[in-house]
């Protein structure tokens, strides 16, 4: 992976983990923490998601459909900031 590719994949997380901690009312979740072990649940699963759409950092692709579909599925099985932008890098190429 390029630096470049590295340190927008590391931002992403980043903004995903922002999001994430907001939803949870804490602060920003690191790269590798579990949203569900945090204290997530599947109503504020929704919520990441919705807010993702319009959150600084994070491609407004993300607000389709078809993304939101995915991401829907994917935190379940994936439920951190850094698998999640990992999800998010994948379907934008």
């Amino acid at each position: 992976m390029s630096t470049s590719m590295a340190q927008d994949s590391a931002a992403l997380s980043a903004a995903i983990g922002k999001v994430m901690g907001d939803v949870l009312q804490r602060g920003a979740l690191a790269p590798n923490d579990d949203f569900f072990d945090s204290g997530g649940d599947s109503l504020r699963a929704i919520e990441v998601l919705q807010r993702m759409v319009s959150a600084d950092g994070i491609p407004s692709a993300v607000g389709s459909t078809d993304m939101q579909a995915i991401l829907l599925e994917e935190i379940f099985e994936k439920p951190t900031p850094s698998a999640l932008a990992a999800v998010v890098s994948e379907h934008l190429r």
